[in-house]
């Protein structure tokens, strides 16, 4: 039984709030009512693809789709390219607007079987997730409302008896993904809370709503760029942060700032949630949630079993650990799968990182192989600042050596860094990741013909970096002596090279489009290029800003498929 749809279909239940909206409050029986309505309207055993900012928009949906007997596709992002490449995976895609319109529509449609008279199984109620990884290629996990109701129940026994009985959900990160579908759509209904339905992906929009005793949902890129005024604001009954594990200051800095220290939960979109932790002092162990079992491979892997995870068998995972016999609570020790041949010898990328962690010049670093047929180790890190200001004195050659010379300490010459790139963050993705082709980017330079790029955050195909430019790069010699700008036709140019990079597009330009220079782009400006890609339409939009009331260019690229390419734009 489906305590999801029972607690939906439960008359008693008609009146009980459960989303807020505006200024409005929207029970369950309104709800309710409109799930049949859509419900109605699917055709049973489909494919149903569902992306939509509203929350209440988007459980009508799931819950309609999967009382049709469909099942519910639930993409990333909702850009153009990303559902091309996804587009054999549904049959028919629902977004707000069209939810809206065929709840609007007044005339009912008729069907045979009023679908409020069946409860659905969970067991049969699919969703289709979809992760890169570190490939980029977009990989389908399905999960089981059962699963998810498996996972609820256990965490439910953590975390309710914390919460008032007025607490309500307000959450900071998208219901699109696992973690946020569970804690945003799942749970309110199982645990009969009131949530938010608008999107609040920033603080700013949290810091009216929030009350004392609420349930925070949030992620590590989150609780690292708090907002000021936080600390003058109610206090949460409980923090939940998931999507990599927090470093000990942010973990302390949100305990400060929130008066409530973050609640971490560790897994996956394969796994669910795997432990937890709340952060106290260095290495603070992860502990299992209730009912589920730990244990080691022979390579020292975590392995898990639970209900929500894979019922009675083990799910291998490739995380080391270090496990304490005695409560089963364990340490993370990186990734066993990250270990990369280097002149004929096994390097490890989590030890690299591990011991660069150590070294007080250094803040967070993640090592890497650049390019697949490029030998040499790489590591994009974040500097102290103690080490920015060795930076500043050094330069990022003689800073490299530094490293090198610290990291001589544990490892052989063959896990030594050779390529470095020091950035004010790591590139992340929308849900705090830092995918493999975003850190590769970082190295794609072409000598010195393109800039660093200092920070990098992407969503689907849009794409924003921060280039970090100087006047020794080639593109400003010349150009004019005593005044150096940045060439338009670099401007394009660089535009091309950093979508082919990123977004896997033609480098190759046949007409641009809307083209404007509005001012011009100097060796001291921090320039912002912003990326949007079409894949369908093979276009790539694009903009160079030094703030977000400062545009200096703008322009649309249309791109050659590679068998009519000319030549480069340059």
């Amino acid at each position: 039984m489906s305590v999801f749809f029972t607690n939906l279909s439960d008359p008693r239940n008609t009146e009980t709030a459960l989303f807020l909206e505006g200024g409005s409050t929207i029970n369950v029986g309104t709800v309710q009512a409109d799930i049949d309505k859509l419900a109605a309207m699917l055709e049973p055993g489909s494919r149903v693809s569902i992306y939509c900012q509203s929350t209440r928009l988007f459980l009508i949906a799931l819950a309609a789709v999967w009382r049709s007997g469909s099942t519910a596709i639930l993409p990333a992002t909702d850009k153009s390219g990303y559902l091309d490449e996804i587009g054999q995976q549904f049959d028919t895609h629902l977004d707000d607007v069209r939810i809206a319109d065929l709840l609007g529509n007044p005339n009912d449609p008729e069907t045979a079987n009023d679908p409020h008279d069946t409860i659905a199984d969970a067991r049969s109620c699919k969703a289709i997730f979809f992760t890169s990884g570190s490939s980029g290629i977009p990989k389908p996990i399905i999960k089981t409302l059962a699963q998810i109701e498996d996972e609820i129940k256990t965490q439910s026994l953590l975390w309710c008896p914390l919460m008032q009985e007025r607490s309500r959900v307000i959450g900071l990160v998208s219901h699109q993904h696992i973690y946020g579908l569970i804690f945003r759509v799942i749970w309110p209904v199982m645990n009969r809370q009131v949530t938010r339905a608008e999107p609040a992906p920033f603080w700013e929009m949290v810091l009216a709503e929030l009350g004392t005793g609420d349930m925070l949902v949030t992620s590590p890129a989150q609780l690292k760029n708090l907002h000021p005024d936080l600390i003058h604001a109610p206090r949460p009954a409980l923090v939940l942060s998931s999507g990599g594990p927090l470093d000990l200051p942010t973990a302390q800095a949100a305990t400060k700032m929130l008066g409530t220290c973050p609640t971490e939960i560790y897994g996956s979109t394969e796994t669910g949630g795997i432990a937890w932790r709340q952060q106290q002092g260095e290495n603070t162990p992860w502990h299992p949630l209730p009912g589920l079992d730990t244990g080691l491979n022979d390579d020292g892997c975590l392995r898990v079993r639970a209900n929500h995870i894979a019922g009675d068998d083990w799910y291998q995972t490739q995380d080391r650990v270090d496990i304490n016999i005695d409560d089963h609570s364990f340490v993370l020790k990186g990734r066993a799968d990250r270990v990369v041949k280097i002149e004929g010898k096994r390097v490890s990328l989590g030890a690299v990182e591990e011991h660069l962690r150590q070294s007080d010049l250094v803040e967070d670093a993640v090592a890497l192989l650049a390019h697949e047929d490029d030998q040499r180790l790489a590591v994009v890190a974040v500097l102290t600042d103690t080490g920015q200001t060795e930076l500043q004195k050094r330069g990022r050659f003689r800073m490299g050596r530094l490293l090198r010379r610290d990291l001589a300490q544990f490892e052989d010459d063959a896990a030594l860094p050779q390529r470095w790139r020091f950035v004010d963050a790591l590139p992340t993705d929308s849900q705090g990741k830092k995918p493999l082709h975003l850190l590769r980017a970082l190295f794609d330079d072409n000598g010195n013909t393109l800039p660093a790029v200092s920070s990098q955050t992407r969503d689907g195909n849009s794409l924003s970096m921060t280039l970090a430019l100087n006047s020794g790069m080639t593109c400003f010699k010349g150009h004019f002596p005593g005044q150096p700008i940045l060439p338009g036709v670099v401007q394009l140019h660089w535009a091309a090279l950093f979508g082919a990079s990123l977004f896997g597009s033609s480098r190759n330009v046949s007409e641009v489009s809307q083209l404007k220079f509005r001012k011009p782009i100097t060796p001291t400006d921090v320039i912002k290029l912003e990326l949007d890609y079409d894949a369908a339409a093979g276009r790539l939009k694009f903009c160079y800003r030094s703030d977000e009331a400062d545009l200096h260019s703008s322009g649309t690229l249309k791109l050659r498929t590679p068998d009519t390419y000319q030549g480069d734009v340059a």
